[in-house]
């Protein structure tokens, strides 16, 4: 299918609150009244305020919980997240401006009970500091929404509420450059390629388990979906929004919109490659069974588009690996060879295995470097969220101090460490 996609792109450098929402010349002002009433306007919400956070400021976010790139559709069948902001028209075509370098930041606390895999667990953005390697965002101007919950809402009512919310306000700020001439206007179209290059697949393996632990495609979460294929126009359009909040497995919508493999595939289409499409699937499936049949599903699209090869991005941990390694194990006994990209767990010296699970047919791994390491976090002039928090383990402390913490309790740590070019050296 041919899908053409133009991303205007709207550099943001600072964000100011006034009595308008209007960009110019780098700068992007907003009118925090008018945010407020739109995200108060469906009364699923008591109040919301908003603070801005530019890098190197020494500030510290915390109770992270999504990060929205703005997007706008311009022209096209479809709108800006679709599903949610709008129906699940197939996204990826037309045109759709962008802040880029900014985000809309989502920070709240919940009032219900916490038990089990429905746990919010701390996402901390440092702006400055040792720890901003480790998090997303530090590098991006951010605006902060911060949520006040109704009393007596449940957890899933109030992480539904803030997510409709964050999209709406996201939007709402890209909607201003609407009449504007975009900076830089780049055009994503698979074009027709050298039928001898190689023909890679990219698989992007998601997380979902239950309420806390979520990724949606338009606007439905993928609890009970089979792997699915996308055109990669489709995630840069918002199709794919994120809702997991497990400590450093944290992942973005902002990632999701600017999925860097999907970017590099891009890039290399037509070069040393064919760029044959996206297939998105979830991790953490119930059992052995739906593991192996998701597994082979994946192999089973991989093989209708004719791919020489695939590469794979993992979202999770855990439980999640085995879903993971099976499927590369499954498109290498389907003749696809495939490319895992994941991040270690065992420490250097304690000999601990550096994989939760493999597979033998796993022979092209690429590590994108190790975690648990301790961060030294530096006290703050400003803390925007709680200013008590609760890390990794239990441990209760100030936010605006300084402390040691663990690198997982830095928000989207997996992500980032991707992002910041970490690798794994040693074998």
């Amino acid at each position: 299918m041919s899908m053409r996609l133009e991303m205007g792109y709207f550099p943001v450098n600072r964000v100011v609150l006034g009595d308008r929402t209007a960009y110019r010349e780098g700068t992007l002002t907003v009118d925090p009244a008018e945010l407020r009433e739109l995200a108060l306007r469906d009364g699923n919400l008591d109040d919301v305020s908003f603070h801005t956070a530019r890098p190197g400021e020494s500030v510290r976010i915390t109770n992270v919980l999504d990060a929205v790139e703005p997007l706008f559709k311009v022209s096209g069948p479809s709108c800006a997240f679709p599903g949610f902001l709008g129906p699940a028209k197939t996204a990826g075509q037309g045109r759709t401006h962008k802040l880029s370098g900014m985000c809309v930041i989502s920070s709240t606390y919940f009032l219900g009970p916490m038990t089990g895999i429905m746990t919010y667990r701390e996402g901390i953005i440092d702006m400055t500091g040792p720890g901003g390697r480790y998090c997303t965002n530090s590098e991006t101007v951010n605006l902060v929404a911060r949520y006040k919950p109704v009393d007596g809402v449940s957890n899933e009512a109030h992480d539904d509420a803030v997510r409709l919310a964050t999209l709406k306000i996201a939007s709402r700020l890209a909607e201003c450059t609407a009449s504007l001439e975009p900076v830089r206007l780049e055009t994503f179209e698979l074009g027709d390629a050298d039928p001898a290059l190689p023909r890679v697949v990219f698989v992007d393996q998601v997380m979902h388990q239950a309420s806390m632990v979520q990724t949606f495609l338009y606007g439905k979460d993928l609890g009970d979906s089979l792997p699915t294929l996308i055109h990669p126009n489709e995630m840069f359009d918002g199709a794919v929004v994120g809702a997991n909040y497990k400590t450093q497995q944290k992942a973005p919508t902002y990632i999701h919109c600017n999925m860097p493999l999907a970017y590099e595939l891009y890039r290399r289409h037509g070069v040393d490659l064919q760029f044959a499409g996206t297939i998105i699937t979830r991790g953490h499936r119930d059992n052995q069974a739906l593991k192996e049949r998701s597994a082979h599903y994946v192999a089973k699209l991989a093989r209708l588009l004719n791919a020489d090869g695939a590469v794979l991005a993992f979202e999770g941990g855990g439980n999640s690996t085995v879903d993971y390694w099976l499927t590369v194990q499954a498109l290498e006994q389907n003749g696809v060879r495939a490319v895992p990209i994941i991040y270690e767990v065992g420490r250097p010296g304690t000999g601990e295995f550096p994989l939760v699970f493999h597979v033998p047919e796993a022979d092209a791994i690429v590590s994108k470097g190790m975690q648990g390491d301790r961060i030294e976090a530096p006290a703050m002039d400003r803390v925007i969220g709680s200013r008590n928090i609760h890390l990794y383990g239990g441990k209760e402390r100030d936010a605006k101090e300084a402390f040691t913490m663990a690198d997982s309790d830095y928000y989207a740590n997996e992500w980032a460490m991707d992002l910041n070019r970490m690798t794994g050296k040693a074998y």
